[in-house]
């Protein structure tokens, strides 16, 4: 039997008088945060809401970026931890989002809305609100939503004027076009399942996208033949590397034959921008423990030849591609030692490595770890682990190279012979 997933619970809050103020105040320390979400869930009620407004008064849309995602839920977990309410600074925002390519930031706040609906009402009442909406110069929008004591609720818009830069998300992707984040899962039997995220730390449903899929291990390969939609890839027996390209409706066509003699590799890590080309690339160990480079075309194929990019990683019981961890606009890889640390790699974008940190001990007893992608809606990109019992552990990233919270989202995963 498939596991059972299981959502997060949110408490009940009574209502709350509104508050909302658009003047600047002086920084404020930021302190640990609170459990949030942004980006799904009632935040992108926000957002929607926000560009219907902006559409009736004939303005375009504002596109919706990780970078400002992660920066709102920070400053509406920082109120909410903090219980306090007072707007961030243009060098605070600044520092979070001009590496992803913003050059102006603005931001509306408010607390003890209970709905989308009603802090929208709220902001378009109130001209100095009414106005960040309806700039014609923003052209990005950040949402962060987190529930605390005092005011219960805490809500932050994130307006941004720029050329944001094109992150590669991490994990499985999105792959019924809802916006959400999906987990794929093998089955001990070899099917492939498909878990559809609800963008809150939750799950929607469950399905068999493909049978008989064996025991190989299912590659993620982001958006490799350039469709806008997200593929996989699957090692043959015979050494044949396999795409399966995603319909965009939750399912998977192909296979297509894209190379030979990918056998001898112990793992694939597909999905990551390591020369900077803003195309997905593939990384494989190989059995002496090296780190090959095979750039991909955009096309659903490979440049000629690969490139050795590093030694030793024969010590990492677990590798993936984690999407921006960092906060820096490019890709991370993160990996597990045998010794149980965690270790994020991050890249620069120029095909090298930057500073290798550790970011977590006690890895070591979770029997799986893998990227989740933005699970939990907030624009950043968060782990999955699986415990020795199967329950399933949800890490949720600050978006700085840090943790916010573990939750756990589902039980019954001991099933499964892959999960990410």
């Amino acid at each position: 039997m498939p596991p059972s997933p299981r959502s997060r619970v949110r408490p009940s809050a009574r209502a709350a008088s509104l508050l909302v103020v658009a003047a600047l105040i002086t920084a404020l320390a930021v302190a640990v945060p609170a459990p949030a979400q942004a980006a799904g869930g009632v935040a992108r009620e926000v957002f929607d809401l926000t560009n219907a407004e902006r559409a009736k008064a004939g303005l375009g849309a504002l596109a919706s970026n990780a970078a400002l995602d992660a920066a709102a839920g920070e400053w509406a977990r920082y109120l909410a931890g903090s219980c306090t309410f007072a707007h961030s600074t243009s060098a605070w925002r600044s520092e979070r989002t001009a590496p992803a390519g913003w050059t102006s930031t603005g931001e509306n706040i408010a607390a003890g809305q209970m709905t989308a609906s009603a802090v929208m009402a709220g902001w378009m009442a109130s001209s100095g609100h009414r106005a960040n909406i309806l700039n014609g110069r923003y052209t990005g929008l950040g949402v962060g939503y987190a529930t605390g004591s005092c005011y219960k609720t805490y809500w932050v818009q994130l307006f941004a004027i720029g050329s944001p830069v094109r992150t590669l998300p991490g994990g499985a992707g999105d792959l019924d076009s809802d916006g959400s984040a999906d987990v794929l899962a093998l089955t001990s039997t070899g099917d492939l399942m498909l878990y559809r995220g609800n963008g809150a730390s939750g799950w929607k449903t469950s399905s068999v996208i493909r049978s008989g899929w064996g025991t190989a291990a299912v590659t993620t390969l982001g958006d490799f033949t350039g469709d806008g939609r997200p593929d996989f890839a699957k090692v043959e027996g015979d050494g044949a590397l396999m795409l399966y390209s995603g319909d965009g409706r939750g399912g998977l066509t192909g296979p297509t034959r894209i190379g030979s003699g990918w056998g001898g590799f112990t793992q694939l890590i597909g999905g990551i921008d390591f020369n900077g080309d803003r195309l997905t690339d593939v990384l494989a160990r190989t059995t002496s423990g090296d780190l090959l480079l095979y750039t991909g075309n955009g096309r659903g194929g490979f440049n000629k030849g690969n490139t050795k990019i590093g030694n030793g990683w024969g010590s990492m019981t677990s590798i993936f591609y984690a999407g921006d961890f960092t906060g820096d606009a490019r890709g991370d890889i993160i990996a597990r030692h045998t010794n149980g640390r965690l270790w994020v790699y991050p890249t620069t974008g120029r095909g090298t490595w930057g500073t290798a940190r550790q970011i977590g001990t006690g890895w070591g007893a979770f029997t799986s770890v893998s990227s989740a992608g933005d699970f939990d809606g907030n624009g950043t990109s968060d782990v999955l682990a699986r415990t020795a019992t199967g329950s399933l552990v949800l890490y949720r990233a600050d978006g700085r190279g840090g943790w916010i919270s573990g939750v756990a989202v589902g039980s019954g995963w001991t099933s499964m012979r892959q999960i990410g």
